[in-house]
């Protein structure tokens, strides 16, 4: 029973995913030809990507196409940032505030995460359950969390598009390696200002409060401050030595605990 119930969620959740993403689509096609192009060029950077592939096998080309017209959407909505200079805070400081909570298991650091987000966007409510500790259980069916393998970062995605608020843009993830310092400290300005927290897919031996303890670890990050290159992470480790909001880590170190090997981040 408890495995037909578990298979009834992943098919809603698949088929709210794929219609929520389809609909933004719609909005993403004013100039067939230009947006033709673009999707094609963009579909050539993703179609050797792990996490791409496996969510391609999972829910299909339908979503697959989707979500590379969900990175377009984001791209522009990124360069228009830029070019208006606009932050959501007002000067270089962009914010979505979180909420710090403690993951359950030692495993399920992706589903705690996308929690905290989904409190950032006020969200959380959506989740089915009475308390975090329910909602997190519902997340870790959704994420398909494993405690040998943990959550794949499409997972964390589907789960965030799933349950975040009409009326703010689908989330995407993309490889740290693909971006530069300074696009990451810009693609992280235009998420929060757009009303979605950054989940970082990282390793967090670049990170000073880990002392160099290098593991596999999903965070939130809710605050920039580009003019001194700082931001604040908030984590959700079932370890009190890790766990807790920490202001003003170096955007730097943000950086590199996604741009290497596998990691990636989700925006």
């Amino acid at each position: 029973m408890k495995r037909k119930i578990i298979s009834i969620i992943l098919v809603a959740v698949m088929t709210i995913s794929c219609s929520t993403v389809a609909n933004a689509a719609e909005k993403n096609t004013v100039s067939v030809e230009k947006s033709s192009m673009e999707f094609d060029d963009v579909w050539q950077e993703y179609k050797n990507d792990e996490q791409f592939n496996l969510m391609l096998k999972e829910y299909g080309k339908e979503c697959a196409e989707s979500f590379i017209w969900d990175v377009i959407a984001h791209r522009e909505e990124e360069r228009e940032f830029e070019n208006n200079k606009t932050r959501g805070g007002g000067g270089n400081i962009c914010y979505q505030y979180v909420t710090n909570i403690k993951q359950t298991e030692t495993y399920n650091c992706g589903p705690t995460t996308v929690l905290q987000t989904l409190y950032g966007m006020s969200a959380a409510q959506n989740v089915p359950g009475s308390s975090n500790a329910e909602k997190i259980a519902t997340l870790n069916t959704v994420c398909q969390v494993s405690a040998s393998t943990g959550t794949s970062p499409y997972n964390v995605t589907v789960a965030l598009n799933t349950y975040k608020p009409k009326g703010i843009g689908n989330y995407v993830y993309a490889r740290g390696t693909s971006v530069t310092e300074y696009g990451f400290e810009s693609t992280v300005a235009t998420s929060l200002t757009a009303c979605r927290p950054v989940v970082l897919h990282a390793l967090t031996g670049s990170l000073t409060y880990y002392n160099g303890k290098n593991s596999k670890h999903y965070l939130s990050l809710d605050y920039i401050d580009r003019t001194n290159d700082v931001v604040r992470i908030v984590d959700c480790n079932y370890n009190s030595a890790y766990y807790g909001v920490h202001n003003q880590v170096p955007l730097s170190e943000a950086y590199k605990c996604v741009a290497q090997q596998d990691r990636y981040f989700i925006y």
